[in-house]
């Protein structure tokens, strides 16, 4: 995360924004390009949080800033732009306006809309096209499998037809169009198994019998009233996802290879103490209900 001046002027930053020091009757507008003198393509309101940081660029790194003048530290302020994501707008805003953020919203569902956050391709035998622009003839620019998931940037029509602009969670996060006939709304067990989390944290853990529990590393996929899919990284590095059917653990994903370890949960008060054969879990209401 990035050190408390940052707003004004360190290079890497938070991962998401909100806006500060705009009036609660005004906007902040994104733009094409980082100038104030180009086209407006959005727009941000004064609450507005959850913005997504792609990057800036201008301005004066930390160091600078603490031996700076006033002067120059509002030359500054007025010279740097950063390129944002918000509600499927990409595109650059004054930095000055910008401080560090969070993701405050729900993942399970696109924030404003009643869309799912994540897609999954379905419906498709061979692979689907990701394609540069809302035309079946458009360049493509990536073939999907079945099952991949996707997030979704946001869906609309055109020439009769609905398509969804989306981006690859792996890899480079290429972005494109699909047609929205072929997504559908992905379960938790599919998203968590693709690292499309609702949320992350550590939970307590240990691997061994007798060994005191440690903190594992999770990440948490929601299907809502309490259906979910913990994914946790234990101490070994390898995976082990715990199944939640309406807040009552029901059973984790073992196998021969790991000798098809017994389950077993019990529950007091909002904590769920799960087993997995030698492993020891516990995992708070909280982690599934979201809150």
């Amino acid at each position: 995360m990035a050190q408390a001046g940052f707003a004004f002027g360190e290079a890497s930053g938070p991962d998401y924004f909100k806006v500060t020091g705009v009036a609660s009757d005004d906007v902040l507008n994104i733009r094409e390009k980082p100038s104030a003198s180009a086209d407006k393509i959005g727009e941000i309101p004064a609450d507005g949080t959850g913005i997504r940081n792609l990057g800036c660029g201008g301005g004066l790194t930390f160091g600078e800033w603490q031996g700076a003048t006033q002067a120059e530290r509002a030359a500054a302020a007025r010279k740097r732009w950063c390129r944002v994501s918000y509600r499927g707008i990409e595109g650059w805003v004054a930095g000055r306006f910008l401080a560090e953020g969070s993701p405050t919203r729900d993942f399970s569902v696109k924030e404003g809309t009643s869309e799912p956050a994540y897609w999954g391709v379905s419906g498709k035998t061979d692979v689907l096209n990701l394609r540069s622009n809302t035309n079946g003839d458009s360049k493509v620019l990536m073939e999907l499998l079945p099952g991949t998931v996707i997030r979704n940037l946001g869906c609309e029509e055109s020439s009769g037809q609905t398509w969804c602009h989306v981006e690859q969670l792996n890899g480079d996060r290429l972005r494109g169009w699909v047609p929205a006939a072929y997504l559908e709304k992905p379960d938790a067990s599919l998203r968590a198994g693709q690292g499309a989390f609702d949320a992350t944290g550590k939970i307590p853990c240990a691997q061994f019998s007798g060994q005191p529990m440690n903190q594992c590393n999770f990440g948490v996929a929601r299907d809502g009233g309490g259906t979910a899919t913990v994914s946790i990284t234990r101490l070994d590095g390898l995976k082990r996802a715990v199944f939640f059917d309406k807040g009552e653990a029901i059973g984790a994903d073992t196998s021969e290879a790991d000798g098809y370890h017994d389950f077993s949960a019990e529950k007091e008060s909002d904590l769920n103490f799960i087993r997995v054969g030698p492993e020891r879990y516990e995992i708070p209401d909280a982690v599934i209900f979201g809150g």
